[in-house]
């Protein structure tokens, strides 16, 4: 089957994400839960409005599949839902802090362990082979996170709950297949909503007032949340969690570019040798899929 198209998704997906931090930082005066819950509140606006406007067949096609399943899948079903739209809530939360109370390299490094991450929880819970070549890359990951942790512990645990999360994102939706991703996610983002509504008083210390708080806000939850996550679990439909692993690269590859040349980021000789350790690590762990792709040219 070509799938061209789910590969195309991924890949514009993750380019989308590679500049999320601009706008992001464009919001510095705001805390992260503020971010967070108006960014919440308009996507699960948007994804309401084109889910009972759009999608009302599909809601009866995915309302009848879900009651041909046996009680134990039924649950499963429920469950795996509603985990994605928590470890979403927490991914999002810790990025928006760490792009603008940390910096963008700490952001970045989170998607550059995320494939590695994502392709050991895919086969610890999903039985996906892993090569032995992934293995010593593994290795070498688990390396590149202890000298990047001699730099900073505190942002490296940033960095990791970040890719946890999102790995876990990934592997839970590649499990839950046959429904509409649109309203899966207009599921799972409705439940992030109420969640953070039981956190209302923690997250939100003030209304905002400001127009372009509001503008930001609105091209935020249409550009970078709905678009980029749609594509993402369009493409999870025929590409397996270590593939889309392997595309994450376009993201944190833009990333430390944004840090660099638009923040004037810099970096010091613990954090080069990690990123050094990281690459080795990465090229290793792609080699097997890179020298596929060289050799049917």
């Amino acid at each position: 089957m070509d799938n061209r198209k789910h590969y195309l998704a991924a890949i514009s997906a993750f380019i989308i994400w590679g500049f999320f931090s601009i706008p992001l930082r464009a919001l510095k005066d705001y805390s992260a839960g503020e971010i967070l819950y108006f960014r919440i509140l308009f996507s699960t606006l948007i994804l309401l409005v084109i889910i009972f406007g759009f999608k009302r067949k599909d809601i009866r096609k995915d309302l009848t599949f879900f009651r041909s399943f046996t009680a134990e899948k039924k649950r499963n079903v429920i469950l795996l839902t509603l985990v994605g739209g928590v470890l979403l809530t927490v991914n999002w939360l810790t990025f928006i802090y760490i792009v603008n109370h940390i910096n963008i390299k700490t952001a970045s490094f989170s998607y550059l362990i995320c494939p590695v991450i994502t392709a050991v929880l895919g086969y610890v819970l999903i039985q996906e082979k892993m090569s032995s070549l992934q293995w010593i890359a593994v290795a070498l990951c688990t390396l590149s996170c202890v000298v990047m942790g001699l730099n900073s512990a505190l942002e490296l645990g940033y960095s990791f709950l970040t890719a946890a999360t999102y790995a876990l994102y990934l592997i839970s939706q590649r499990k839950n297949q046959g429904f509409d991703r649109i309203i899966v996610l207009g599921i799972q983002v409705l439940f992030s909503f109420i969640i953070l509504n039981l956190f209302y008083n923690q997250l939100i210390h003030a209304i905002p007032t400001s127009f372009m708080f509001y503008g930001l806000i609105t091209g935020i939850a249409i550009l970078f949340t709905v678009l980029p996550l749609f594509l993402n679990l369009f493409a999870l439909n025929r590409i397996n969690s270590a593939t889309i692993g392997i595309l994450m690269y376009v993201n944190p590859l833009i990333n430390f570019s944004v840090a660099f040349i638009v923040f004037g980021e810099t970096v010091n000789a613990i954090q080069l040798t990690g990123y050094f350790l990281i690459v080795v690590a990465l090229v290793i762990f792609n080699y097997p899929a890179m020298r596929f792709v060289m050799g049917n040219r």
